[in-house]
């Protein structure tokens, strides 16, 4: 009966996180460190595409809820990694009828079938139109990379690196490794502005797909977070509306001299994510547990109670949402699990 229930767990969650954590802009992405240089070359068989979790580009920014795509009309996920030089991003998108019309990539590059990453590298929020408070890369079939830059039009191709591949009928990968910068970038000196990557960096990130079907203009603005109606469309010119996303190194170590992501096979914890009550079950009965532990991804101290018991029903309906950490201390060594704190 437990193999059952925590079968049922299983299949939940693989339904079901993704979705929650890339829901709004409350909700919080996770990208996790790779210690190996992507290679972007279109190819998912990168180390770190294999543990990734795809999020949904899903949401109908344009038109806003009231025509709603034809079905088999478009499709997309994507997946997120980060080194101390690039985010990169894996993306996969269905789009029966491909299309880049406009020979000028400043010319209604936004009516052409594009994907649009938004990043906001320190999560400042704000207005972006006139300045490079934030970023909005338009990224054509051509790998033209337009973005309003400074109230101008510009083709920032420097700032990334992509590749698009042909993986089905009418499927496509695209793989990108990201520079960032702060918001005195300057595109004849981008490296001043620079901004390189560590754990428990947050930043404002979206992305969205532009769909045209070989007509004047594009079909449908199809994005990843649930946008506001009244401003569906205003990525391109504030990050108010951006999601969240938090870089996090799975071997960072925190102040007590161990790793926040040692998840060795001794325990399970359930509901994940969880709203009130998490349950944690050992799986080793030869392991005397003497405390439990509750840490946040900085290691701070949440909750902890003393314990002998295989079995731990714990509250953490107070903890605001976000990633956490259980760790069981024994005299054998600390055992750690990662669980998701709904908001």
């Amino acid at each position: 009966m437990k193999n059952i229930f925590s079968i049922i767990i299983f299949v939940f969650l693989i339904s079901t996180t993704g979705n929650l954590l890339a829901q709004t802009q409350q909700d919080t992405m996770y990208a996790y460190l790779t210690t190996t240089p992507v290679v972007i070359d279109g190819n998912d068989s990168d180390a770190c595409w294999a543990t990734a979790e795809w999020h949904p580009i899903s949401k109908v920014w344009l038109p806003y809820y009231n025509a709603p795509m034809e079905e088999g009309d478009f499709s997309g996920q994507f997946k997120l990694a980060w080194d101390s030089l690039y985010l990169y991003l894996l993306v996969e998108v269905v789009d029966d009828s491909l299309s880049d019309d406009h020979v000028n990539p400043f010319t209604n590059y936004w009516d052409d079938d594009c994907v649009e990453i938004f990043i906001d590298e320190n999560r400042s929020k704000g207005n972006h139109l006139t300045n490079n408070n934030a970023f909005a890369y338009h990224v054509s079939t051509y790998y033209d990379v337009i973005d309003g830059g400074t109230g101008t039009t510009v083709n920032l191709k420097d700032n990334l690196s992509v590749v698009m591949d042909t993986i089905g009928g009418h499927t496509y990968r695209w793989e990108f490794a990201i520079k960032n910068f702060d918001a005195t970038f300057k595109q004849n000196n981008p490296e001043a502005s620079r901004v390189y990557l560590h754990h428990n960096k947050l930043m404002g990130f979206s992305l969205a797909y532009c769909d045209n079907d070989e007509t004047t203009g594009r079909e449908n603005f199809i994005g990843s977070t649930v946008m506001p109606s009244d401003h569906s469309n205003d990525n391109y010119i504030t990050a108010d509306y951006f999601g969240t996303l938090l870089l996090v190194d799975p071997n960072y170590i925190d102040q007590t001299g161990i790793s926040l992501f040692n998840e060795e096979i001794t325990f399970t914890v359930f509901p994940n994510p969880v709203n009130d009550y998490l349950n944690i079950e050992m799986n080793a009965s030869n392991i005397e547990i003497s405390k439990l532990e509750i840490r946040d991804l900085n290691g701070k101290l949440m909750l902890q109670q003393s314990t002998s018991s295989d079995v731990i029903h714990l509250f953490v309906g107070e903890l605001k949402g976000g990633l956490y950490f259980a760790r069981l201390i024994s005299e054998n060594g600390v055992y750690t699990k990662s669980f998701v704190k709904m908001n």
